[in-house]
């Protein structure tokens, strides 16, 4: 549909058509608003056109997300196996191992090679803790939640790895004062991987930094900003970074991120990775505020969905 056009229909002052008899009045009005009306009508098929488009990119990732959340669910169930079939027998390993070293304490070479037995085996050990604290069902403790007691515990318990790198971890005043809906344990869980993906992207020297952010997206939610000045994430990473087993470094097991997402979305929350203009990687995990505003929906988990950016 278009609009009468001023080559078809001009108006002189007075109402008389250039080349024509006078426009009645009412004629002319109706023009007017036929073209007003014509206007609008293209408006809004622009911006129908547009919210289609953004409901079929919307559509397009929960698809993804949805693929991605049955793929993770197979390679968990299968992890969880393997795992449990593993850490029965070597539970028998780590205890012979103990014994073995107890005995040959005066024997100093071989006490030594008792010793890095030991700690290859507290290594799988700790290994297969991850494997099943991402296979398994993370229900939180819901609580109230003091982000600077879970923020400062954290920077605490990192505070070595930052001295070997002599890297500076700078909290934000802004975060000590968010309290937050969720698991302590969980969040504190899923801080701490945070902080070491950081302190080990970060440059020796350089700066790690931990702070608060909002966003008018997702109300009554508060994001926990952890970002390093390291080289960033690469160019084809970001799709695959929270993937269990995926990781870049060459002494990683590429579960702690996964163990992050897996925590996020067991609080409702999301966690979003991305690189810093100035340089390095900026992370930022979502949950709820205490008495953050809004009626949740929620799955079948029980687990509240407001923080997830998900409807």
């Amino acid at each position: 549909m278009t609009g009468v056009s001023p080559e078809h229909v001009v108006q002189e002052p007075g109402g008389r058509g250039v080349g024509g008899p006078p426009l009645d009045p009412d004629l002319a009005e109706m023009l007017h608003s036929f073209n007003a009306v014509t206007e609008r009508l293209k408006q809004s098929h622009e911006t129908l056109g547009r919210e289609v488009r953004r409901l079929r990119e919307q559509l397009e990732e929960k698809d993804r997300e949805l693929e991605r959340g049955r793929r993770l669910s197979a390679l968990g169930e299968m992890a969880a196996g393997v795992a449990h079939e593993i850490r029965n027998p070597l539970g028998g390993i780590g205890l012979y191992a103990s014994m073995l070293a107890e005995d040959l304490k005066s024997d100093g070479k071989h006490s030594d090679v008792a010793q890095r037995i030991l700690a290859g085996v507290k290594h799988l050990d700790a290994l297969l803790t991850d494997i099943l604290m991402f296979a398994g069902h993370v229900e939180p403790r819901k609580g109230t939640v003091l982000l600077g007691d879970v923020v400062q515990e954290v920077v605490e318990l990192t505070a070595p790895q930052a001295r070997l790198r002599d890297i500076r971890v700078d909290v934000d005043a802004a975060v000590l004062g968010e309290r937050a809906e969720g698991d302590a344990r969980q969040l504190s869980r899923a801080v701490l991987n945070l902080l070491l993906n950081a302190l080990d992207a970060a440059r020796p020297g350089g700066r790690v930094r931990i702070g608060a952010a909002s966003d008018v997206a997702l109300p009554g939610c508060v994001g926990i900003v952890v970002e390093d000045d390291g080289e960033g994430i690469a160019e084809g990473v970001l799709d695959r970074i929270f993937d269990p087993f995926f990781t870049t470094k060459e002494t990683g097991t590429g579960l702690g991120l996964a163990i992050v997402h897996r925590i996020a979305e067991a609080h409702g929350g999301r966690i979003s990775a991305s690189n810093r203009r100035e340089g390095g990687a900026r992370f930022i995990l979502w949950v709820r505020r205490e008495g953050g505003a809004g009626e949740s929906t929620r799955e079948s988990s029980g687990a509240s969905r407001l923080c997830s950016g998900k409807e």
